[in-house]
């Protein structure tokens, strides 16, 4: 078994530069923030990122492959891009065109005894 170190005489009072005053850093999202802020990166609007959406799924395969070998590219193009490249991609192009657009609204129309009832799949409760 070895024998613990001796650490008298090793404290903050031998050695101030190991003093951490402001304690250890916070990992919080706003510092995370604060951080990318410093370095130069902005947040995308919503309507930056709608954009972004709509102009990938106009690419060609070949030209969203580029884009998603790309390191350089931003982690949203990146991650959205391999996404529908995969074999879920039509299902992520409807997620992203209803993001985008909105969902297509459905509307069930039947006559009961001579009256005309409109009834919204959205709005229908069973």
């Amino acid at each position: 078994m070895p024998k613990p170190e001796n650490i008298i005489g090793k404290g903050f009072d031998k050695r101030p530069q190991n003093i951490n005053k402001k304690g250890a850093p916070k990992k919080t999202v706003n510092a995370v923030n604060a951080e990318l802020e410093s370095l130069g990166h902005t947040e995308a609007s919503k309507q930056d990122i709608l954009s972004c959406y709509l102009r990938l799924i106009n690419l060609t395969i070949p030209e969203l492959g580029i884009k998603v070998k790309d390191i350089n590219q931003p982690a949203l193009i990146r991650v959205i891009g391999k996404a529908i490249l995969s074999a879920k991609g039509f299902d992520v192009i409807e997620k992203l065109l209803d993001r985008g657009i909105g969902k297509a609204s459905e509307h069930i129309t039947t006559t009961h005894e001579g009256l005309v009832i409109v009834i919204d799949k959205d709005d229908a409760k069973l």
